[in-house]
């Protein structure tokens, strides 16, 4: 499942049982009893270029109105926790209060649920749950936005315990790790007796197709080649500033050599652009 494509999949099909694997997911992360919730467009009305960069695996909405987000996300980037933040903003900030009857009250509390495989905290937790907060005075702000990670990597470590002893947070961690992993077939077919939701993502991963599964993989490799492509050309213009910050650091000493030797402005400008020239040829 550490797929976006799969992830999606599995979450956002139009049948009971994945209704109730995602019912079960959520409450079980979010800490928060769900009875009815519609699945949101997955792709925002486009506004504006800017609004082309929101794109959510999974948006919902709860039957009392509040609102959540939920990501997989395999490598997380070094600016993942800002994206989070940002898309939290934007899903939060779309609520209509406009009208002669509403106020800041009627603002409902809105939820973004990531799940990352690669490491992202230096910590050695693999969940996290953040809100505003005082952390000088030890007191929650009590506003209505709340980001929760859970970095399945780290999570790993609890499946030297017995399977009994888990918790059903930990048993969809390793759900979502070890799924169709041939080595751990034994320990996902004991999850699978444990909890309802869980069986019932189970089951709608076996209803995919062979087909589906290999236009996802398709997909996969594509996003990690664009991806790597990226990096790379971040790595390149990484060098070519700090070339640039060189050359401009050569060129401050060598105007202050000259000035120093008692030239004029003019008469340094003439030297310098003489040896440019002279360095072209």
């Amino acid at each position: 499942m550490l797929n976006d494509d799969i992830f999606k999949a599995v979450f956002t099909k139009e049948t009971a049982e994945s209704r109730k694997a995602l019912k079960s997911l959520l409450s079980t992360f979010l800490e928060k009893e769900l009875s009815v919730l519609e699945i949101k467009a997955n792709e925002p009305p486009i506004n504006s270029t800017q609004d082309r960069l929101i794109r959510y695996d999974v948006s919902v909405e709860f039957n009392d109105g509040e609102l959540a987000d939920v990501e997989m996300t395999v490598y997380p980037k070094k600016y993942e926790a800002l994206r989070f933040e940002y898309y939290t903003a934007r899903l939060f900030v779309t609520q209509d209060i406009k009208g002669q009857e509403k106020t800041f009250r009627d603002l409902r509390p809105t939820y973004h649920l990531s799940f990352l495989y690669g490491n992202l905290y230096p910590d050695k937790e693999w969940l996290h749950r953040f809100v505003y907060y005082d952390a000088k005075n030890s007191i929650k702000m009590g506003g209505r936005t709340e980001i929760v990670t859970v970095e399945l990597k780290k999570l790993i470590k609890v499946s030297n315990r017995p399977i009994e002893e888990l918790g059903s947070r930990e048993i969809w961690g390793l759900f979502m790790v070890y799924h169709r992993e041939y080595k751990k077939y034994n320990i996902i077919q004991k999850i699978i007796t444990m909890d309802e939701g869980v069986a019932a993502a189970n089951t709608v991963l076996d209803e995919l197709t062979e087909k589906e599964w290999e236009a996802s993989a398709a997909r996969a490799r594509e996003k990690f080649d664009l991806d790597a492509k990226e990096e790379l050309w971040e790595m390149k213009e990484a060098a070519r500033e700090k070339g640039r910050e060189e050359g401009r650091e050569e060129e401050r000493k060598y105007f202050l050599e000259l000035l120093d030797q008692g030239l004029s402005v003019e008469e340094i400008k003439k030297k310098i652009l003489t040896t440019l020239r002279g360095n072209e040829n």
